[in-house]
């Protein structure tokens, strides 16, 4: 993963030239899975989770406890705004300034298989 190269090594300057490649068009495209690397974002970028992706987590908690299904759209709200912190944190010209509908899903489908895999695991318990 790309992004996480760069939270990892903090020290390191940004430059967008070494995460996008020259499409068949002669144009450029972003050279990285977006839907991995921004899911990776929420779940690391500590001020994102706190505010975006805890309380949509703590929602699906609260409606496993009632027996209630939870769907990936609850991810919803977690998606817009953090994608709004990822494009300013990593400001790659190649990137869209909305996540389209395809996209959008399937980051909200990711952040529900974490969720779900991470109950499993335990991680959630006090």
């Amino acid at each position: 993963m790309r992004i996480r190269e760069l939270l990892e090594n903090k020290h390191r300057h940004f430059d967008d030239a070494k995460f996008v490649s020259k499409d068949e068009t002669g144009g450029h495209k972003i050279d990285y899975d977006l839907i991995e690397d921004l899911a990776f974002f929420m779940h690391d970028d500590d001020d994102t989770y706190r505010r975006h992706v805890f309380p949509s987590v703590a929602r699906c908690l609260d409606r496993l406890e009632s027996k209630k299904t939870i769907s990936p759209k609850i991810f919803a709200d977690a998606v817009k705004e953090s994608y709004k912190n990822y494009i300013k944190k990593f400001p790659i010209r190649e990137l869209p300034e909305e996540l389209d509908d395809q996209l959008f899903a399937e980051v909200c489908e990711k952040l529900h298989e974490d969720f779900k895999k991470h109950h499993a695991e335990g991680k959630y318990k006090d």
